[in-house]
């Protein structure tokens, strides 16, 4: 085993803001395609099916990207919140999977019940990082506010909202891991 390349810290760094970009392209490209009408509940066109799955990987990715969000906010009780929406994300990703991709009747529950899970949980998440976020990184609490917003506004391009909270937090958090590899590198010499 040979040293670690140089590269591999950056890119490790980089991935929770990417991971923040990707969430809320996804939300916007998926929103305003809305406008285009596609028949999600019974797809047919190449349209129908990129609504159908666009949607379910916005709300994997958020699954994903919620815990790291919590992370970035310097407090503890935010990590263990943010698996409530993250977990109702997932759920309803799937739901929506089976649902509209599989024409699987019963999977509605899935959707409802996460979509629910997600919308409680992120209420609560706001609320525990606007209480116990530490200074500025208050600020992070508007993304899981205005992811809901933008997705209770989706059908009107609510997605848009939902990008420019998540691109926020990326720019946040790169700068944020910016500012640790200068400190290790400064460390280490």
């Amino acid at each position: 085993h040979g040293p670690i390349p140089p590269y591999l810290p950056i890119l490790g760094q980089m991935l929770r803001p990417a991971l923040f970009v990707f969430v809320g392209v996804v939300w916007c490209i998926r929103s305003l395609q809305s406008f285009a009408d596609p028949a999600y509940t019974d797809p047919e066109t190449l349209s129908d099916w990129f609504a159908v799955l666009s949607f379910s990987v916005a709300l994997f990715a958020t699954a994903f990207a919620l815990p790291l969000l919590a992370q970035s906010t310097g407090c503890g009780r935010a990590v263990g919140l943010s698996l409530i929406p993250a977990g109702g994300a997932a759920v309803a990703g799937l739901g929506n999977l089976l649902e509209d991709a599989l024409q699987l009747g019963f999977s509605d529950w899935f959707y409802a019940v996460g979509a629910a899970l997600t919308g409680f949980g992120l209420i609560v998440f706001t609320v525990a990082i606007a209480i116990a976020g530490r200074g500025r990184r208050r600020l992070f609490a508007l993304v899981p506010l205005v992811t809901l917003i933008g997705w209770s506004l989706f059908e009107s391009g609510g997605g848009v909202l939902v990008l420019a909270a998540w691109l926020v937090a990326a720019a946040i958090a790169a700068r944020a891991s910016q500012g640790a590899r200068a400190q290790a590198v400064q460390a280490s010499t």
